[in-house]
């Protein structure tokens, strides 16, 4: 229903003849109900006229006045004195007078407006006594307003000096509104605006020759513009077209132009004298960004309360130059001179470049689900050429996933794919990485590569399919108070289109295509040519597709000691099984896993004031987790068999290993205590305090003495405290972690939140001991080092024991802070800022990235819009777009 209906019912009332009685007979054969406390007709005037109470009813429609006259000569119908109208689909009116003139259909308003009202039912409008009383119901969508007002159609209209405020505002004034000159305004379907200016409170913000807008909940047209300038791509300025395709269906088409980024400059000494004179100045584009058209298309779709979903495809034309994939800095491709590579890039332009992605749920009954969550894109740079956030282009591959699974009380079973692209570098996935002719690769660290040649590029794992099975814990029939449950997958890793990774000597792919001795050899080696990386042949230590059945059975029970302690031993066993789909070779490993975890509790509770309840709890644990060893082993690297073991994920290495591939046995155990704190008023149960402190120990310590590999002993592992607390607006935590051996912090962690509605303040540091990148180079475990969480397999409780003892020369720290504040200020106004230090130590200049945002919205917070300033480390300031936040536009809001 518009929110112009209640013109219509008031030209309908007014083209009555009334006579003198308390049922009228309208022209249209309706019969209106008539109640006033005094009427009167002059007939010789032909003028009716009700005063005191004046009340105009049919079945859905209600107008009530002080007083209303007709006169019948001249067809002109008033209201006047606490004017209200309510009327069918949340209609409603109030004003001081209304005048109202039949033949030519024009209806000129004094002191009131027009609401479209949600959230309460038309009896409780009919219901409503005074205006002030029908403006307080419900929420209030749409607010409108016009001086003059005339009918040129069934359904349309031509209002002249409209305002209105489409949004959930309260029902007085409203703090921003549009206003225009005149509106043709077709119910249920649109209006034109001309020359339409939007107000925040008195203050013009905004204007436009003309503007289209949707009347109807969902409506096609043209969205918010959205501009936005970056040192990465210059200006650009997208527009979202919305086309709506029923209620279930619909799209958006997002034309769009990347100016591209300025000009860098770079001295060049093509001599190799220490003379400067004869230097090249030369002016490239800068490396990453892109300059060019997009086309970004989204289509949503919720064909029933049970299924819903979203694809986009977004596809662009870069002419900014071709680049070489190998290189991370993404160095360009120079022309030959005179058989070498010179100062000019090659200017090939990239070409097509493209994005996609879909998201999907679905329930399709008797238990049975299915999921997507996919994206892909067409190269490993495109990422980082549209983002300018340092925080996303550091990501280094995009995961994607399906799954059709049925999920009971007592029964788990799915089907699910997972695909990774590798984004490190900047290849080509759906297309050749071609040389581009006359070019020359002097890139340094990167063998030369003749033009024409299509460089390979990594053969990234998937999982394809896997297929699981899983029987929850459940009492075990005549076993007397054990459970027990079982889980069975069978997974298929291999690369999307071939039968092996072909990563060469290390198994490990290289862009410089260099081999290191692998990370389990007992002296790591120095860098040396890979002549068996991307050969075409499975050889070396190349990863081959491998299928894996893996077994996993458990069963526990428990039982108390007194009433101080309970006792939970388990039992396990894993067994997996794994066959080459290239060698053919078939191996096995299987351990048992047994469990014991032994706890206790005290608590203490009290009563506060207004009927809260507090508990104090200490539970003091201890765990233990024995594995005396195993059978079998896991499979080697590459094509001849016997060599060292390659596990491909965590269940591959899901305990300490032996340099051949056999399981190490251990036995872990972690002693901790958790204190919580917990309060319940009325069905309220917060918890404003938890701690966690505990040690990890490794009982049967092996290999650890470089010295004595035979060596064992025990060993103690992390030392941890973890905290989480809240109180009112304030929540916070932190985690440390401490190698007792070393004396080193493997971790620190904290973040805290401050957040009253109006003004916050957050926080997030955290500072890991990690594997260096030199110690990687050189063939490391990039879990060797690091907390005990961080290294944790799928059956260990600390960190796996290493093959090869690490020192402190091969650790670094790596350490990050991320603090920010977000405030609402008067009048609508906020701002925010956010800080990104990395490193925070020995930099002159820790701060990566700054981002300052300044943004308004009105009272009714139904929309938002903010400007966005970004300053990154080493550059300058630079103005990153315009966000805009819509939701809750009533008839045409687009939400969000």
């Amino acid at each position: 229903m518009s929110i112009l209906v209640p013109l219509a019912a008031a030209l309908l009332v007014s083209s009555a003849q009334i006579p003198l009685a308390t049922q009228v007979q309208l022209p249209t054969g309706e019969t209106v109900e008539l109640a006033a406390d005094f009427v009167a007709y002059e007939a010789d005037k032909q003028v009716l006229t009700a005063r005191g109470h004046c009340e105009l009813r049919t079945g859905d429609m209600l107008l009530r006045a002080d007083e209303v006259t007709y006169d019948e000569a001249g067809q002109v119908a008033t209201a006047s004195g606490n004017v209200m109208f309510v009327g069918p689909g949340g209609m409603a009116a109030v004003a001081d007078s209304v005048h109202v003139d039949i033949r030519s259909f024009e209806a000129n308003l004094q002191g009131g407006f027009f609401m479209q009202k949600k959230g309460v039912t038309l009896e409780a409008m009919l219901a409503a006594k005074t205006p002030q009383e029908l403006r307080a119901m419900g929420e209030t969508p749409v607010i409108l307003s016009g001086t003059r007002i005339r009918r040129t159609g069934p359904n349309s209209f031509v209002v002249d000096d409209l305002a209105f405020t489409p949004c959930e505002c309260g029902p007085g004034e409203p703090s921003w509104r549009v206003e225009a000159s005149a509106a043709n305004v077709v119910l249920g379907e649109r209006a034109t605006l001309s020359w339409p200016v939007v107000y925040v409170r008195s203050v013009p913000v905004f204007a436009l020759p003309w503007l289209y807008l949707p009347l109807a909940e969902r409506r096609s047209g043209l969205l918010i513009p959205k501009p936005s300038t970056s040192s990465l791509n210059g200006f650009s300025l997208e527009q979202p077209v919305f086309v709506t395709l029923g209620r279930s269906y619909d799209m958006t088409f997002t034309p769009g132009y990347f100016s591209g980024g300025g000009l860098v400059t770079r001295v060049i000494d093509d001599r190799g004298t220490a003379d400067t004179k004869d230097d090249l100045t030369v002016r490239d584009p800068k490396v990453f960004g892109v300059k060019g058209a997009r086309l970004l298309s989204e289509f949503r779709y919720v064909p029933s309360e049970h299924a819903r979903g979203r694809l986009t495809l977004g596809v662009l034309y870069d002419s900014r130059p071709v680049r070489d994939p190998r290189d991370r800095d993404g160095a360009f491709y120079r022309e030959l001179v005179d058989g070498a590579p010179g100062p000019n890039i090659i200017t090939d332009a990239r070409g097509l470049r493209g994005e996609a992605s879909w998201q999907h749920t679905q329930e399709l009954g008797s238990g049975w689900y299915d999921r997507v969550d996919a994206s892909l894109v067409s190269d490993g740079f495109y990422t980082r050429d549209l983002t300018a956030d340092i925080i996303a282009r550091e990501f280094q591959y995009l995961r994607s996933t399906a799954s059709l699974y049925k999920r009971e009380d007592e029964l788990y079973a799915g089907l699910d794919v997972s695909l990774r692209q590798d984004i490190r570098f900047g290849y080509n996935f759906f297309q050749p990485n071609l040389v581009p002719a006359d070019a020359g690769t002097a890139t340094p660290g990167l063998p030369p590569v003749a033009p024409g040649t299509d460089l390979p590029s990594p053969r990234t794992f998937q999982r394809l399919p896997g297929i699981t099975l899983a029987l929850p814990e459940r009492p075990l029939p005549f076993l007397g108070g054990l459970t027990g449950g079982l889980k069975v997958e069978y997974t298929r890793l291999s690369p999307m289109l071939h039968s092996n990774g072909d990563e060469g000597l290390d198994g490990i792919f290289r862009p410089q295509a260099n081999a290191v001795s692998p990370w389990y050899a007992t002296v790591p080696g120095e860098l040396v040519p890979d002549p068996a990386q991307s050969d075409g042949i499975f050889n070396a230590s190349d990863r081959e597709a491998r299928h894996r059945l893996d077994f996993l059975p458990r069963v526990s029970t428990s039982f108390a000691l007194g009433d101080y302690a309970r006792v939970t031993p388990s039992l396990g066993l894993r067994q997996d099984i794994w066959t080459g789909e290239v060698s053919g070779r078939t191996y096995q490993r299987g351990y048992p896993i047994a469990g014991l975890l032994l706890d206790s509790q005290v608590a203490t509770t009290w009563s506060g004031r207004e009927g809260a309840k507090y508990r104090h709890a200490i539970a003091p644990s201890l765990e233990l987790r024995y594995i005396p060893g195993g059978w079998g082993r896991v499979p080697s690297a590459g094509a001849t068999p016997g060599g060292p073991p390659q596990p491909y994920d965590e269940v591959d290495a899901a305990v300490p290993l032996q340099p051949d591939g056999r399981t190490r046995a251990f036995l872990h155990g972690i002693l901790a205590v958790d204190q919580t704190l917990r309060f319940k008023r009325g069905t309220n149960l917060q918890e404003p305090l938890r701690l966690r402190i505990g040690q990890g120990f490794d009982l049967t310590r092996n290999g650890s003495n470089p010295a004595n590999p035979d060596e064992r002993g025990p060993v103690l592992r992390d030392t941890f405290a973890r905290l989480s607390a809240s109180a009112g607006v304030l929540t916070a935590g932190g985690q440390i972690r401490l190698d007792p051996n070393t004396g080193r912090l493997t971790q620190v962690s904290a973040d805290f939140n401050i957040d009253n509605g109006k003004a916050a303040l957050y926080g997030r540091f955290d500072d890991l001991l990690v594997t260096s990148q030199a110690a990687l180079d050189k063939g490391a475990d990039p879990l060797a080092i690091g907390p005990d969480a961080v290294r944790r397999r799928l059956d260990t409780l600390v960190g796996s024991a290493l093959f090869t003892p690490l020192g402190p020369s091969s650790a670094e720290r790596v350490q990050t802070l991320i603090a920010g504040t977000r405030l609402r200020l008067g009048f609508g106004l906020g701002v925010r800022y956010e800080a990104f230090v990395q490193p925070l130590v020995d930099d002159p200049n820790p701060l990566s990235q700054q981002t300052l945002g300044l943004s308004y919205g009105p009272a009714c917070d139904c929309w938002r819009v903010e400007g966005v300033m970004i300053l990154r480390r080493n550059a300058s300031p630079e103005f990153a777009g315009i966000n805009v936040s819509v939701a809750g536009f009533g008839s045409f809001g687009s939400g969000g």
